[in-house]
């Protein structure tokens, strides 16, 4: 009965034997079978069945093998071409779904094997196997075996298979399939391996993976006989938003078995994790059992049956008792009661979206009596039939569950019992000094399940208790001043949840799942990138303030709160464009912030008025209007500054700022009011710090001031600026202090600009002429420009004299000259270099009969720059000798070198030329004679190799020293 297709790839026939058709290319042998399963609709009930039940096959089977390389060819036999455990079965890369042409096997140019099973879920191997089976038919007892292969792997013989993808060309499987289109993808999610990538982010995100295992799978002409079981952890409900991004839906299913032989199923069992509505953990099972039925006149028929069940976990808790991971905390309700927790066979449904419980017997809502009490007593009692929700369904979909309408007894009832309509209640036990400080005009509850927070290793809760993973709660303190206010989704604050409330500096109970950005400022102020600030914490005591507590494991807030938590409230901190201010603030203490919090507004200008104020933490306040006609929110923070303790990283900037003593203060006001723009003022001041760069120049300021408003341009200014040479610059400072103060003129200069502070010092050496000696056109310049925006970096720059008017240095016959340049960027280090030397001598004679001259003169000139560096040097010689000015001969030599280097194509010239030239003049007439010669040499490209400068066998000699 066997059917096989058999397709050779770099295989020919030599008369003899299959051989290689390319000697160097791989050769496959690929086998097309028939279909290995038949997937059947299963009938609502085991009763006279009218007409016949609809079915469908699966894709044909194509197994890819690979012949190995030390075979040296095959016989053209069908025992050979089944010999398939001599050969090595081929199976699609992980991370792969789609062939290199639709409807083929082939993956990245080779035939892989492919293998539709269950119908419309294409697998493949996991790991190494290998087939074994008869290549010959067998047959003994008069009768023949069916032709069969069994899948064989490294584990006891079982055998690990993933699923890549699903079969789109054969439709979708008939309703009432014992798998439906969602259980087959949510096998490829959970068993392909595949990473999956949020587009936009390039971070993968954790797949609960797990290949299925097969206890036995044998292929045969009449189908696959086989035994699959596959069990998976449930997947963190919070990546449900990045499946979504991601295009793929989220995985529900946690356990799936299925039972086949010879293409028909005889058991499948999928299981789906949930939770009622009331947040009562659960378990959606489905079973199919191929049940034998005595029908009249057909005999005795085998159908598939269909039983579900919604299983709950607990279907009455007590709240505030043992059993919760925060003591309660994370559930509002200290009770929650359901009176009829009974749980029949119910309607079959899939797992795609939340469904409705629902009697099978009359398909009526099966309804469900639940009453809850708040913590501060307030009840809460309500009827209502429960939704099962699968792990992963989003919140709308539970509410527009809630928004259909009943089929019986009364289609008119609104199921919607979960949307709170702005009732208060109390979403946290409230101080005992404070009651009501906790209640909230609630939109709607959100009753989660599994795990809380951004870290579910850290925060699952004990099986069973349900709690509100999420609401929407009204802020009106913050409503004028955020466009997007209203009902603000919320969760519950991990110190609130671990610790308890009282642990919090600011008794925070609640954290916005969106924070509401407060842009307070223009985009630059203060030396700081815009004081933009995120509202996250909504507090029993100061409101809602932004998240600037750093907690631990158990939820704590540790005492030393580092500076690094306290930018979370900024955009891109830096200070004058260049400087983290994260490393150079400095930690803070959980005492001092959590006094802060409470301040008065009289305190807080205290604070700012006194030069030894601080204020830790930003303190953000609303108050109303004289006038009552609006809202004023003023952002102020008044901090210290503290020197890095550490050296920055690999590739960060060096640290230039010096700030043991510094002060960081912004005072920003908004002011919102009915029928006018919004005002807006930043104040921001850096007070006694100091730049120090590259260890030779030191600018030490007293306050560095800015001030922006609503359409108007900073103002920036500077007070007491002095700039300081240290190093090997050190004795410009000596020269100024020991030389007369009129000898230089102005000297240093301070120019402050919006922009940047610009300071340096120039100045010229009078002539010096001692004898024979003499130095004139001798000038010293620094310049240090520190610029505002994040647009460029701090410069440095260092010269003796100028390139337009060098120094010259004159010692009787000799003479000379050069100059020198410097220039140093924070971020690249150097970014010019230049100097220039100069020397020679000229002597002559003149003894009446006879006269004649020589001078030599050599000079040698370098450069470095962004784009490449040069080194060029000359010597030139010439003399003379007239004798009764009748005969004159003369000669000149002249040599040139050069060196250049280009970085933006990797090359380097060395270039050299002489010159000789002689001449002779007798009376009137004169000749010259001159000879040249040019010679340029090219460098190497780059750097040498690493395998130019390490032979072979000594590079072979040490891997094996350290080989195992």
């Amino acid at each position: 009965m066997l059917v096989v297709d058999i397709a050779l790839v770099n295989l020919r026939f030599d008369g003899h034997r299959l051989v290689r058709r390319d000697p160097g290319a791989p050769a496959f042998v690929v086998a097309g079978l028939a279909p290995q399963h038949v997937l059947e609709a299963v009938p609502d009930s085991l009763g006279p069945a009218s007409g016949a039940l609809k079915a469908v096959t699966a894709g044909s089977t194509r197994l890819a093998f690979s012949v190995p390389g030390d075979m040296d060819g095959l016989d053209l036999s069908l025992a050979a071409l089944l010999d398939w455990e001599r050969l090595v079965p081929l199976t699609v890369p992980v991370g792969m779904r789609d062939p290199d042409t639709p409807g083929s096997t082939i993956f990245q140019g080779i035939p892989r094997s492919v293998i539709e099973f269950p119908a419309r879920l294409l697998i493949t191997y996991d790991e190494p196997v290998h087939w074994l089976g008869p290549p010959a038919p067998q047959q003994g007892g008069g009768r023949l075996a069916l032709w069969h292969a069994r899948l064989h792997g490294g584990q006891n013989g079982e055998v690990l298979l993933r699923a890549f993808a699903t079969a789109g060309d054969g439709g979708a499987p008939p309703p009432g399939s014992p798998l439906d289109a969602g259980n087959l993808q949510d096998l490829v999610t959970l068993t392909s391996r595949a990473e999956l990538i949020v587009p936009g982010s390039g971070v993968p995100i954790a797949v609960p993976s797990a290949p299925l295992h097969s206890e036995q799978f044998i292929l045969t002409p009449l189908g696959a006989s086989a035994h699959l079981h596959g069990a998976w952890e449930s997947a963190p409900d919070s990546d449900r938003s990045a499946y979504e991004k991601a295009g793929r839906p989220f995985p529900t299913l946690t356990v799936y078995d299925q039972i086949t032989g010879l293409g028909r199923d005889q058991y499948v069992r999928a299981v789906t994790h949930g939770r009622l509505s009331t947040g009562h953990e659960a378990l959606h099972v489905k079973e199919f059992k191929r049940i034998f039925v005595a029908r009249p006149n057909d005999g005795i028929v085998a159908y598939l049956q269909r039983e579900d069940h919604v299983v709950p976990k607990q279907p009455e808790v007590q709240y505030g008792t043992a059993g919760f991971t925060y003591g309660g905390r994370e559930m509002p309700f200290r009770a929650l009661r359901i009176t009829d927790r009974t749980t029949p066979v119910v309607e079959a449904e899939d797992d795609s979206s939340s469904f409705w419980v629902r009697l099978k017997s009359s398909g009526d809502d099966h309804e469900f009596t639940v009453i809850g009490t708040d913590c501060e007593g307030r009840k809460v009692s309500f009827t209502m039939p429960l939704v099962f929700v699968p792990d992963g369904v989003a919140d709308p979909q539970l509410q527009a569950r809630y928004a259909e309408k009943p089929k019986s007894p009364d289609p008119a009832k609104d199921r919607s019992t979960r949307q709170m309509g702005g009732q208060q209640m109390a979403m946290a036990q409230p101080p005992a000094d404070a009651p009501g400080s906790t209640c909230h005009a609630v939109g709607s509850l959100t009753f989660g399940f599994g795990t809380i927070g951004s870290k579910p290793e850290a925060d699952r809760m004990a099986v069973g208790l349900p709690y509100v993973g999420a609401a929407t709660v009204r802020v009106p303190a913050v409503e004028q001043f955020a466009p997007t206010a209203g009902d603000l989704a919320v969760t519950f604050n991990d110190t609130y949840l671990k610790q308890a409330m009282e642990k919090h500096p600011a008794g925070a109970y609640l954290d916005l799942v969106a924070p509401i950005g407060l842009a307070l400022g223009a985009e630059k102020a203060g030396g700081v990138a815009s004081p933009k600030t995120a509202l996250r914490l909504i507090t029993a005591q100061a409101g809602v303030v932004p998240d600037v507590f750093k907690t631990d494991a158990t939820g704590a807030v540790i005492d030393a709160i580092a500076p690094s938590d306290m930018l979370k409230t900024f955009d891109g901190a830096k200070l004058l464009g260049l400087i983290d201010l994260g490393r150079v603030l400095k930690a803070l203490v959980k005492d001092d912030v959590t006094a802060v919090t409470n301040y008065t507004d009289n305190q807080i200008q205290a604070v700012l008025d006194a030069a030894d104020g601080i204020l830790p933490v930003p303190v953000m306040r609303i108050r109303d209007l004289a006038d009552g006609q609006g809202k004023e929110l003023r952002y102020v923070w008044k901090t210290r500054l503290a020197n890095p303790d550490s050296p920055p990283e690999k590739g960060e900037l060096p640290d230039v700022i010096d700030a043991k003593d510094a002060t960081l203060t912004l005072d920003a006001h908004t002011v919102r009011s009915k029928g006018a723009l919004d005002q807006v003022t930043v104040d921001g001041r850096l007070s006694n710090f100091a730049l120090e760069f590259a260890d030779c120049a030191r600018v030490e300021i007293a306050e560095l001031r800015f001030r922006t408003g609503s359409a108007k341009k900073p103002e920036v200014t500077a007070s007491g600026v002095e700039l300081k040479f240290e190093g090997a610059l050190e004795f410009i400072n000596t020269l100024r202090s020991a030389l007369p103060a009129d000898v230089f003129g102005a000297g240093a200069y301070v120019d402050v600009q919006p922009s940047g502070v610009t300071a340096g010092y120039k100045f010229t050496v009078p002539t010096i002429g001692i004898g024979v000696f003499t130095l004139s056109n001798l000038a010293l310049a620094a310049e240090l420009k520190i610029p505002f925006d994040d647009g460029t970096g701090v410069t440095f720059r260092f010269s003796v004299s100028e390139r337009q008017h060098p120094f010259i240095v004159t010692v009787s016959l000799f003479g000379g000259g050069g100059y020198f340049s410097l220039l140093v960027d924070a971020a690249r280090g150097v970014r010019q270099l230049e100097g220039a030397l100069e020397f020679g001598g000229a002597a002559a004679l003149d003894l009446g009969v006879a006269s004649g001259g020589v001078s030599v003169m050599a000079g040698i000139r370098f450069s470095l720059s962004d784009t490449g560096a040069s080194l060029s040097g000359y010597l030139r010689c010439s003399g003379f000798l007239s004798v009764l000015g009748i005969v004159t001969v003369s000669v000149e030599f002249s040599l040139q070198l050069a060196y250049d280097k280009r970085k933006d194509i990797h090359q380097s010239v060395i270039t050299g030329r002489g010159t000789l030239t002689v001449s002779v003049r007798i009376a009137f007439f004169s000749k010259s004679v001159k000879l040249s010669l040019e010679r340029s040499f090219s460098g190497a490209p780059g750097d040498p190799s690493f395998a130019d400068c390490v032979l072979e066998p000594h590079w072979r000699e040490y891997c094996e020293a350290y080989a195992p």
